[in-house]
């Protein structure tokens, strides 16, 4: 899916259900593997106005710094994450294996890497892109230090050269909004052409399949919304730039309910197929 943009919008109160730390570390792993899974571009973590108070603020901070957490490649993230005990559970996060994970720690010339800036000094910047003896690169660039970036590597020799850089070929990993916003501002923020609405109260896939599919062909930045736990989306999406679809894509589901997560897989397989589709 990563030929059009793709933002995945959640609700601050997608972890309401439950108390425990290591249930809701889990529940952001299977949010985190579907992304990555579906090439998603974005997650964006909403306000669920369904609350009148700030209560999932916190948990709207926790989910994005894990999902940050998952898509930091293993060799960067004793440097990008300091020893939290919010984060005492992140072991039970499924690995991505995407592209930006490797597990080689030998480097080729071309190849891509996220690395960390370690130090600076005034010919550029020293860069942990995961090399074996922990060596550093370096980037011929003064870069913020205690960062994130993407590097393509120029040179292999006695020093590994690095420039900042990101492949457009290949999948990149997600980013992480949490807006602390109603999901219209939210939204808004992103600019989609299409808006998908996820319910169970709307059409079925099934019985929208050519309209839905049409425009799915015609939007190059598509947004999918879903609602939280003890909510379906309460905010009114209709009037603004964007086309706006409301879709049940679970027909005849068997449970009473579908859990946020379990509506994300669904959903993003089937919008899958649909763009993958001739």
């Amino acid at each position: 899916m990563h030929k059009k943009q793709v933002s995945v919008f959640i609700p601050d109160s997608f972890l309401s259900e439950t108390s425990d730390l290591k249930l809701k570390t889990y529940k952001i792993g299977v949010i985190g593997r579907s992304l990555a899974v579906f090439q998603v571009d974005q997650i964006v973590i909403y306000k669920d106005l369904s609350s009148k108070d700030d209560k999932f603020v916190a948990d709207a901070d926790f989910m994005a710094e894990v999902l940050e957490y998952m898509n930091t490649p293993q060799y960067l993230r004793k440097k990008a994450f300091p020893i939290r005990s919010e984060l005492k559970h992140v072991g039970i996060l499924p690995p991505l294996r995407t592209p930006h994970h490797p597990l080689d720690s030998d480097v080729k010339v071309g190849e891509f890497r996220l690395g960390f800036t370690v130090k600076r000094n005034k010919k550029g910047t020293f860069v942990d892109i995961g090399m074996k003896d922990k060596n550093l690169a370096f980037c011929k660039e003064q870069l913020s230090v205690n960062k994130v970036f993407s590097f393509r590597v120029t040179k292999v020799a006695k020093e590994v050269i690095v420039t900042p850089d990101e492949p457009d070929d290949v999948y990149w990993g997600y980013k992480t909004l949490s807006t602390h916003k109603s999901l219209k501002n939210s939204l808004k923020l992103v600019n989609p052409d299409f808006v998908v609405e996820t319910t169970r109260y709307a059409d079925t896939i099934d019985s929208i399949f050519n309209e839905f599919k049409e425009k799915l062909d015609s939007a190059d930045k598509l947004a999918i919304v879903f609602g939280g736990p003890y909510s379906s989306i309460t905010e009114d999406l209709y009037g603004f730039s964007w086309d706006l679809i409301k879709v049940n894509t679970i027909p005849s589901q068997g449970t009473e309910t579908v859990r946020t997560e379990e509506a994300v897989l669904s959903t993003l397989s089937i919008i899958n197929m649909l763009l993958n589709f001739q």
